[in-house]
């Protein structure tokens, strides 16, 4: 990537944009089907079986199953391509259960001249830490 193509990424950024995600208590990772519910803690040992928590190599990992936690987290993880932690399924919340908080996700606010009215386009941030990890 030439310096001219990362300059250009600082020049699209404005003040003006904001995040798709409403503020919460919760954080993006753990948020169920709205921002304002958590969800629940994962199963001991995947939910496979009772007793106490396996500890050996073969036991479950608890994993919040989340899109955003798959993605920030996990994802990471696998020292995915530059920009691909920013990439969600769809682009709609549908009624029901598909609600995906989208961290370093905003919607393009260009206040400029020559626009008449707000885009409907998201766009990334890729200097976008996410905050806690679980």
């Amino acid at each position: 990537m030439n310096s001219n193509s990362v300059q250009n990424k600082k020049i699209i950024h404005l003040k003006n944009d904001y995040s798709v995600d409403v503020e919460s208590e919760i954080p993006p990772a753990l948020r169920a089907n709205n921002p304002t519910t958590s969800i629940p803690e994962p199963p001991v040992n995947g939910g496979l079986f009772s007793g106490p928590p396996a500890t050996g190599p073969w036991g479950a990992i608890p994993v919040y199953p989340t899109t955003t936690n798959m993605i920030h987290n996990n994802l990471r993880s696998a020292n995915p391509p530059p920009g691909a932690v920013f990439h969600y399924p769809g682009g709609q919340n549908r009624m029901g259960n598909n609600y995906i908080p989208q961290p370093g996700i905003y919607w393009l606010n260009d206040g400029s001249i020559n626009a008449d009215g707000k885009y409907n386009i998201k766009m990334t941030d890729y200097n976008h830490e996410v905050g806690d990890k679980h």
